[in-house]
């Protein structure tokens, strides 16, 4: 029995896998999901590879926009609770 190895991949090592199934065979991954001939004339390994990138790939950029909207969300709300209001910074200048 082997062992399971683990890898992490980032969105630009899923890019280049992706790119490089598309070079392989010429065509593009939308070509590859819309046409079943051309997928059941391609390896079986290249097509399950081929369809966990572009998942992995779709998964990565959803985690990415949900970690990038929190984000921005937080910046949302400490500028507003470092910044006193109008009226706070005229009795402060007042002072």
């Amino acid at each position: 029995m082997s062992n399971v190895r683990e890898v992490c991949l980032s969105l630009s090592d899923v890019e280049e896998m992706i790119l490089g199934f598309e070079r392989k065979y010429g065509i593009s991954s939308t070509e590859f999901f819309r046409d079943e001939k051309i997928r059941q004339e391609l390896p079986e390994d290249d097509v399950f590879s081929w369809d966990a990138a572009i998942y992995h790939r779709l998964a990565l950029r959803e985690t990415y926009r949900e970690v990038h909207g929190a984000y921005l969300n937080q910046l949302g709300h400490s500028s507003t609770e470092a910044r006193p209001d109008k009226e706070k910074q005229e009795e402060l200048l007042a002072a």
